[in-house]
């Protein structure tokens, strides 16, 4: 998806729930994008460029095969890097679970390449 992201007025704000790192926080107001509707990540847990994840995937014990199998699963999903939209705990869980499906590499192993 790619959508340059126009924001909802102050007014027109949604309140959703917040999390941080996978753990509720209570209620906050979300602006949104008027376009596609997404709802912009308001947190500090800010999404990495998709790069980083790929540089991280150079120092991980697996071939050349399952590093272009992971890559194009990352490409597929099209708003992977998307700040507006995700955090960096949903990408890496997303990164960890991709790997697994294409290694055998343990979750452990991944984590402590993050």
């Amino acid at each position: 998806m790619s959508c340059d992201h126009k924001l909802c007025g102050n007014i027109q704000k949604v309140w959703l729930p917040y999390e941080f790192r996978g753990h509720m926080k209570g209620l906050k107001s979300h602006p949104y994008c008027i376009k596609c509707g997404a709802v912009k990540n308001i947190s500090s847990d800010r999404a990495k460029p998709s790069g980083y994840f790929m540089n991280i995937l150079s120092h991980l014990p697996v071939t050349k095969v399952q590093v272009r199998l992971i890559a194009k699963d990352i490409e597929e999903l099209g708003d992977f890097d998307d700040g507006f939209s995700i955090s960096s705990f949903l990408q890496e869980q997303i990164f960890i679970n991709l790997v697994k499906k294409y290694s055998s590499l343990s979750e452990f192993t991944i984590k402590g390449a993050l």
